[in-house]
């Protein structure tokens, strides 16, 4: 029932004015779900809010962003129409930047709202290497005189300035603009739903197929775990990695939560009743987590610092070698972006190893995994070695170095 409705109100948000134009039949392409059903698989940081819902599914109609008109109701609420084939956009939030690399839009791209090495990283650049010469905006609200010098069919707007007005100033010169913001699985699905009808073609068929493959791993995952007493399921702390500090995670209600507890674990910040992103040594040193997954550029640094730190290297998760890096490639996995569909069968390696192997999930897979998910949505072959650097936390070339932010 739950499902249905939130399928009924994303249909109800978004209504749709489409011009003959022609329809056509979709290719037939091998999606990320069939490719692994061999193996057994089927920057900010906004405020996170939802932990367990289950992400919709979307519809997929016809290519309505490739020609002729779209009218999409945004996530500020806002009817917006789109005239015409959207070849020109400019993307003010960056963590919507990397979903443009990643399913082969970076050409779209004629600015976005910090050109900075912390998103246009090397697994970025090593995708679209162009990606360095996008022009800059300044940041997160440019003047609109600067932005209509650009010529964009398209602005994607920064959720911090969703109440400011910036976006009816733009619409008033005549280019639409949209507010897009997610902070969990679902309003992914939501936001990427939006995002596909306006692009239409094939990047609207990637973006519902990961709306799609999303809902079914989280749903498949859940069964998985759903046998579980609590004392089977593992404390896991969760270290946010985007400076050398071991204190920095995200609080209750998190998307980290979500796929944590998806995957069987139990997760730390919900038992500290964390609200925010900061905790203290004190906190968890008494709760001695099973699991640590560490995130972001530093994961390195921090995995050394775990190993080799006093008070640290005494806990459950380093003693016992259940100490963790987590993969990113033109974003962090674990937290938001097409990429984060990967997430979710890694999460359970980690967590849940044993459940992880009997349901074929392993460490060769993900490298599979990996490499499907490249080939479909960005049409990048990586090689076995390749794959296995991104899993590591490592760059394209196998080296750790930390990027410059």
């Amino acid at each position: 029932m739950k499902k249905k409705l939130i399928a009924l109100l994303l249909a109800g948000a978004m209504v749709l004015n489409l011009a003959a134009c022609g329809t056509k039949e979709p290719e037939k392409t091998e999606t990320p779900a069939e490719t692994q059903a061999q193996s057994g698989t089927a920057e900010t940081a906004e405020p996170e809010t939802t932990a367990t819902t289950t992400a919709p599914a979307a519809e997929t109609p016809a290519d309505t962003g490739e020609c002729g008109t779209v009218t999409v109701t945004d996530m500020s609420g806002d009817e917006v129409t789109v005239e015409g084939k959207v070849e020109k956009v400019i993307n003010l939030w960056p963590s919507v930047t990397s979903s443009f690399f990643v399913m082969g839009a970076g050409d779209l791209l004629v600015g976005v709202g910090v050109n900075s090495p912390g998103i246009m990283n090397r697994w970025t650049q090593f995708f679209y290497p162009e990606c360095v010469n996008i022009m800059s905006m300044g940041g997160t609200e440019p003047s609109v005189e600067e932005l209509v010098t650009q010529n964009p069919d398209l602005v994607i707007t920064h959720p911090s300035s969703a109440s400011s007005g910036l976006a009816q100033q733009i619409r008033d010169t005549g280019i639409p603009a949209v507010n897009i913001n997610y902070n969990d699985y679902e309003t992914m699905a939501e936001a990427y739903t939006i995002l596909g009808q306006i692009l239409g073609g094939e990047y609207q068929e990637k973006l519902n197929q990961w709306c799609t493959d999303v809902q079914g791993k989280l749903e498949e995952h859940r069964s998985l775990t759903a046998g579980l007493s609590d004392d089977e399921k593992p404390v896991v702390y969760y270290i946010a990695g985007q400076s050398e500090e071991l204190l920095t995670t995200m609080g209750a209600g998190s998307i980290m939560q979500t796929w944590i507890e998806v995957n069987g674990g139990i997760f730390a910040s919900d038992v500290l009743n964390l609200e925010g992103q900061e905790v203290t040594a004190e906190e968890i040193f008494s709760l001695n987590p099973d699991v640590i997954i560490v995130g972001g550029v530093y994961q390195h640094v921090l995995i050394d610092q775990l190993k080799n730190t006093d008070g640290w290297k005494e806990l459950n998760a380093v003693k016992n070698n259940r100490v963790y890096n987590n993969p990113y490639g033109c974003f962090n996995w674990e937290r938001f972006g097409l990429e984060s569909l990967m997430q979710i069968d890694y999460a359970l390696l980690c967590i849940q190893p044993e459940i992880a192997a009997e349901n074929g999930i392993t460490r060769e897979s993900m490298v599979q995994e990996v490499q499907d998910f490249y080939q479909y949505y960005n049409g990048t072959e990586l090689t076995d070695e390749e794959a296995g650097y991104m899993l590591d936390g490592m760059q394209p070339d196998g080296t750790a170095e930390v990027p410059v932010q």
